[in-house]
């Protein structure tokens, strides 16, 4: 096949010609490098020039068809995650895909742009604004994903966007996570900690300076995130990023930055502490474990550490200046979290996003004793009442013991539960800072040409494949219909309402505007709904949210910590404040 067939991009900004992947109607051009990594835990440098790596009937080419290799991390991280919507679901992969995925600690921070075909020249032809842009950022607990992995995939979304006439760019983001993008600790002297957000910033620069190559509107950016991609995008809105913006609108999707507290950096030491024990190096002298942690094949370190881990963000004074908790990210009177630049702002959440706290919350037998011993110690009697009889929960006496074993009901509440506590209410109260912040919220402050600059969704589509969610709006199914990559897989009736939120967030990136001022937007087995914000807690959540606003956020968000049995803050004496128990074998998230 000749080059002129293939399609070749020659690339402007980046100095190169582009080989893609082509499909029926879109490009993907995959594994761009945006930065490079110079050493194990150092900061990552800018690329902007990729060379040719191939050559084609005498042209020199940057062949970028392949996929790029994923940051080290457990293998089977990608099938695991595929759980979360069924335990039976599998999708199609390629080479760089499923158990052929490749790793590199130090080539893993590189993009994918999926350009519709007719927009190819456009930066050339003498156009000045280009394409709607929409940048993905995968999830993954901040320890596990990759934007190789099929259900990331951004390639049917383009084509979604061509069917219904509303093209758009979408570019998604590999950067670092568990050990190697987020460690920080004194003794490794260069581990300063949040690698993995800062090589993100790098990645939005690069969007901005290099995507009007690929026929894209470098000041009409959409960026979007699910659970750690959200709680991600969420942290770059407290960061100290320069005063130039990363992008114009933002979707924080199930998962905002104190669903991942920044903790202080003695924190941070017993989680380098946890990792030694991890990895059997606790025992060694100094300068043997230095060794060792520097010399140790990456891939094969991360087969030793557990799948999941509590990484989060680091309160170093310079990226990340200031503590942030649910207070501060409610306080429009406060601009961390709520940056100028930022012309709109989106968050939601799904109804049953408590499926990925199973294993940490649902599966403890000991998960109503300990919730009623931390409402006890956070909440008061009229408090602990008013929480325990919106979800429909025994209440009973420190002294005795809880019904056992669970019913259902008891079960599904907690589910709610959970599910509230994590990302319903934070949604709200994160909502309600940016409206302080931002009261005139009307079209005349936004990029759109119509809606409200903050705007709030929820997704209540039930998850219909087999799976122990069958029926629940869970964790992550969001992503499976938003990105269209569950497509073959789904029911009419889902498929259908998978391509109306695909429809949705495409017209917003098209900039049609979320929703009008007072309104929430409802995903659900019908498509798009409208309601009214009062309206919305009423009848789709039977008014909880309004009983855990009135108890308040910051104490039910420590009484959601030790619920999940996170490791709580340390403070300069060196002393836990835990808020639950002394068991240090907890699992954590």
């Amino acid at each position: 096949m000749s080059p002129t067939n293939l399609t070749l991009l020659s690339h402007p900004t980046l100095h190169c010609k582009l080989l893609g992947k082509l499909s029926k109607s879109t490009i993907q051009y995959r594994g761009l490098q945006y930065a490079t990594v110079p050493s194990r835990w150092q900061e990552s440098l800018p690329l902007d020039k990729l060379l040719p790596n191939s050559t084609i009937e005498g042209i020199d080419v940057h062949d970028a068809t392949h996929f790029g290799p994923s940051c080290p991390q457990k293998r089977g991280a990608q099938a695991w995650d595929l759980t979360l919507m069924s335990d039976t679901l599998h999708l199609t992969t390629e080479e760089g895909q499923g158990d052929g995925e490749k790793m590199d600690e130090f080539g893993c921070l590189h993009v994918n742009v999926t350009v519709p075909r007719t927009a190819i020249g456009k930066s050339s032809t003498g156009e000045k604004n280009g394409l709607p842009v929409f940048v993905w950022v995968h999830g993954g607990g901040l320890a596990m994903g990759s934007n190789s992995w099929p259900q990331y995939d951004l390639a049917k979304f383009v084509e979604r966007s061509v069917q219904i006439g509303n093209p758009i760019i979408a570019v998604s983001i590999d950067y670092r996570i568990g050990i190697f993008g987020f460690l920080a600790s004194e003794e490794l002297g260069n581990a300063e900690g949040n690698l993995g957000f800062k090589d993100l910033v790098l990645a939005f620069r690069w969007v901005k300076k290099h995507i009007h190559g690929f026929g894209g509107d470098l000041n009409n950016i959409t960026a979007a995130g699910e659970s750690a991609g959200g709680i991600s995008l969420s942290t770059l809105l407290c960061g100290e990023t320069g005063d130039e913006g990363l992008f114009e609108r933002v979707v924080i999707m199930s998962g905002e930055v104190t669903l991942r507290k920044p903790r202080g950096r003695r924190w941070h030491e017993e989680m380098y502490k946890e990792q030694l024990k991890y990895l059997g190096l606790d025992q060694m002298g100094r300068e043997q474990r230095l060794n060792k942690l520097t010399e140790w094949d990456a891939e094969e370190m991360c087969q030793v550490l557990p799948l999941v881990q509590t990484f989060c963000a680091v309160v170093d004074g310079k990226w990340l200046k200031e503590e942030v908790t649910l207070g501060v990210l409610g306080d429009g009177g406060h601009g961390v979290h709520k940056p100028g630049w930022c012309r709109e702002f989106v968050v939601g959440d799904t109804a049953h996003d408590g499926t990925v706290l199973k294993d940490r919350i649902l599966d403890n037998p000991s998960t109503l004793t300990l919730l009623h011993s931390l409402c006890t110690k956070h909440l008061s009697t009229p408090e602990t009442h008013a929480l325990l009889t919106a979800y429909n929960l025994p209440l009973f006496s420190p002294s005795s013991s809880p019904p056992t074993p669970l019913t259902c009901q008891q079960s599904h509440s907690l589910l709610q539960l959970a599910s509230e506590l994590r990302f319903y209410l934070p949604t709200l109260v994160v909502e309600q800072g940016w409206r302080a912040r931002f009261p005139s919220s009307s079209s005349s402050s936004s990029s759109s040409t119509t809606g409200s600059r903050v705007s709030r969704y929820h997704f209540h589509a039930p998850n219909e494949f087999p799976s122990p969610f069958h029926g629940l709006a869970s964790h992550e199914l969001d992503v499976g219909f938003l990105l269209q990559n569950l497509s073959e897989h789904l029911p009419e009736q889902s498929l259908q309402a998978s391509e109306a939120m695909a429809d949705h967030f495409i017209k917003y990136v098209n900039g049609e505007g979320w929703s009008k001022d007072g309104e929430v937007i409802v995903f659900g087995d019908k498509g798009v709904q409208r309601i009214s914000e009062q309206g919305y807690d009423r009848v789709w959540r039977e008014g909880r949210g309004e009983v855990l606003k009135g108890i308040g956020a910051d104490k039910l968000w420590r009484l959601a910590e030790g619920w999940q049995r996170v490791r709580a803050d340390v403070d300069e004496n060196g002393d836990s404040n835990d808020d639950d128990d002394d068991d240090d074998t907890r699992p954590k998230l």
